[in-house]
């Protein structure tokens, strides 16, 4: 019986352990390539350029992660929220251009003119980085 409850609290310790993990792990993230392509030049802009970027990535690993999560995943495309425009090509938005939308508690929507799609801001709150 003690054996059972030793092993059960090891297990326990171990599942906590690993679950302070912040999501972060530089050797378990692997971007979508199809996001990263899209974004990267971005990156790029900001890190001296494409001819640059590749070693900038290899010597800031966890840095890469943190503002590709940004550039990717800090905001979404809501699809058709208007009838009327063209559709929007989530590849072409540099999203620093619209932080001063972005509210602290919930969703800002910030609408493109001439386009039938709508960008959606995740609120600051819920961001795990921001340049």
């Amino acid at each position: 019986m003690k054996q059972l409850v030793l092993i059960l609290i090891c297990c326990l310790s171990f599942g906590f352990a690993t679950s302070q993990n912040n999501g972060l792990n530089v050797d378990l993230m692997k971007p979508n390539p199809e996001k990263e392509k899209k974004f990267l030049p971005y990156l790029a802009v900001r890190y001296g350029g494409i001819e640059n970027i590749e070693t900038w990535k290899k010597n800031n690993r966890l840095l890469y992660f943190k503002e590709l999560w940004y550039y990717c995943e800090s905001f979404y495309v809501l699809r058709n929220y208007s009838t009327e425009g063209i559709t929007l090509d989530e590849g072409a938005i540099d999203i620093t251009r619209f932080e001063s939308n972005r509210k602290e508690n919930e969703e800002a929507i910030v609408l493109l003119p001439g386009f039938k799609d709508v960008l959606v801001l995740l609120p600051n709150n819920k961001l795990i980085y921001k340049p």
